[in-house]
């Protein structure tokens, strides 16, 4: 079996077969050679740095997922025994699978791929479900993983003799420790001040999710994968400590000759923008700092193709942009951005371009711009801003009634500390009557009190949230109030936009459209104001670290 599996697969977090000796009775296997040797030796070992860690974890989570998903058509490999021992670390400390003498090749074009099989594996690592039914699924490699995840983060074995209690297994001890909130008891002493919080939460999110009793709860390795990615990322990146990239609108990718961004340096005042545009697209635009009485252009950003009209908008030493509007549209088979204007705390420059259909706006804060970004080639495709936060959490728009209310119609809706938004419950008809939030935290749910509705509505329809399903934008529209209370601004429609699907519209589609994305890992809550109807919506989002 290990012949034939390191024949055939071959990834870069996978050991390599060499050779191997089957002769007179000896029967041998060369492998590469991995120079430091078996992760478990490393576990208590405080030179091995947080950083470190995250990335061995990041490539044994590769490897389990090129097995699981990537080794070909029709099957996947089920490893059958992950554990710290079976992790073999290069020269550079590079994760690496090995050990797959206990491997099964199942089949990858259902959902749920599982092997009727004599169970096997390592005690403190095999999941409970295999050892209770006999029915291996490649979740059980999944728990295996999740086990030596809380090893990494702990500096711990799965498993200590010397206990005769719970405590001799690191996975139970591991998920109650979470679910008192008391993790940060158990992790490794000499890591505990490299760690940033927001890499720590993700990280041991994933570990906890992958130690959970129902199989169908547990992530799979592409998930995994993305979010300890995103757990690096968050212990790696310094540069956006305390910014917030809301957006793209447009375009959403490209290589990287069609990315473009600005950033105002400290110190500098943005002076200018030049636009480059035509009558329904903007081909390029460009960006002039001043500081100390010395001005600094940035690089053009898109016009490949040239432009039809130059318009420069300068801004006054008091003027400062606090809101973009915009329209998408199509030039050819490219999506661009069709129209643009900026918004200052005196006036309204713009628009450029030619409005269509599909429109935007984001507003914020007074000195909160700190840069715009997105995708370019020949036009304009995509533009996105660098939001700073004052405070660790920051309030992105509002769209609705922009009137200030009395107390009794403001509202606000944050998420707490670990709660994931499990469900959020509309009243709506020819426009949104009232919202109502759930969330969950350690299997137990929290309804929030309901926004708006004080006359009800029409129809109630709830939205339920997986457990591995977050919020990254809203969109809606916004228009008068008819009927018996017509010609009150409120929200018209609304949806709901996840890292799986769109939950939406609700409401009537009628008004002005508005539109908000941000990074996932980032929305914290929503705001604004109420009375008979929903009238006004803003979202919290929460400053990367």
């Amino acid at each position: 079996m290990e012949i034939q599996m390191l024949s055939c697969y071959k990834h870069k977090n996978l050991i390599s077969l060499v050779g191997f000796c089957e002769e007179n009775g000896e029967n041998i296997l060369v492998y590469e050679h991995a120079k430091h040797g078996s992760l478990d030796r490393y576990l208590s070992d405080d030179k091995l740095s947080w950083m470190q860690r995250l990335k061995i974890s990041l490539g044994a989570a590769r490897a389990l997922n090129y097995l699981h998903n990537d080794v070909g058509p029709q099957h996947r490999i089920l490893h059958r025994d992950i554990k710290s021992s079976n992790i073999l670390l290069d020269e550079n400390w590079q994760a690496k699978i090995s050990d797959f003498g206990l491997s099964k090749i199942g089949p990858s074009n259902v959902e749920f791929t599982f092997l009727v099989t004599s169970v096997c594996g390592t005690f403190g690592y095999v999941d409970p479900q295999y050892v209770k039914t006999g029915i291996l699924t490649k979740e059980s490699d999944v728990y295996s993983f999740g086990v030596v995840l809380f090893e990494i983060l702990c500096g711990r074995p799965a498993l200590i003799d010397r206990y005769q209690d719970e405590r001799r297994f690191l996975a139970s001890v591991a998920q109650q420790s979470c679910e008192q909130d008391r993790l940060y008891e158990i992790i490794l002493p000499s890591i505990k001040n490299e760690i940033k919080v927001n890499s720590l939460n993700i990280f041991s999110f994933v570990a906890y999710q992958c130690l959970k009793e129902n199989r169908s709860e547990r992530p799979t390795m592409t998930w995994i994968m993305e979010k300890l990615e995103k757990a690096l990322e968050l212990q790696v990146n310094s540069k956006v400590v305390g910014f917030i990239r809301v957006g793209t609108w447009g375009r959403q990718n490209g290589g990287p000759q069609n990315y473009w961004t600005f950033e105002l340096e400290q110190g500098h005042k943005l002076q200018k923008i030049t636009i480059d545009h035509g009558d329904d697209v903007i081909y390029s635009l460009m960006f002039t700092s001043e500081c100390g009485g010395i001005f600094h252009t940035s690089n053009k950003a898109g016009g490949w193709a040239g432009g039809q009209t130059v318009t420069e908008v300068m801004f006054d030493s008091e003027e400062e942009i606090v809101g973009i509007k915009g329209s998408i549209g199509t030039r050819g088979s490219y999506t661009i951005i069709s129209s643009l204007s900026f918004e200052t705390n005196k006036r309204t420059h713009g628009p450029f371009g030619g409005t269509s259909n599909s429109m935007f706006s984001i507003p914020w804060d007074k000195g909160s711009l700190v840069g715009l970004y997105g995708f370019a080639g020949y036009y304009i495709d995509g533009i996105g801003v660098y939001l700073k936060a004052h405070e660790e959490t920051m309030r992105i728009g509002t769209w609705g009634k922009t009137l200030p209310g009395g107390p009794q119609n403001k509202w606000s809706f944050q998420l707490g500390i670990n709660h994931h938004l499990k469900k959020i419950t509309i009243d709506h008809g020819d426009l949104i009557y009232s919202l109502m939030f759930t969330t969950q935290y350690r299997g137990v749910t929290y309804d929030s009190k309901k926004v708006g509705g004080w006359n009800g509505g029409d129809k109630i329809s709830e939205v339920t949230f997986d457990w591995n399903e977050e919020i990254n934008a809203i969109s809606g529209t916004v228009a008068s109030s008819r009927g018996a209370d017509a010609g009150c601004i409120v929200i018209s429609s609304i949806s709901f936009v996840t890292n799986k699907k769109t939950h939406g519209p609700f409401g009537n589609v009628r008004g002005t459209p508005f539109t908000v994305p941000w990074d996932d890992g980032s929305f914290t809550g929503f705001y604004g104001l109420c009375g008979y109807y929903l009238d006004s919506i803003g979202v919290y989002l929460k400053a990367r670290r």
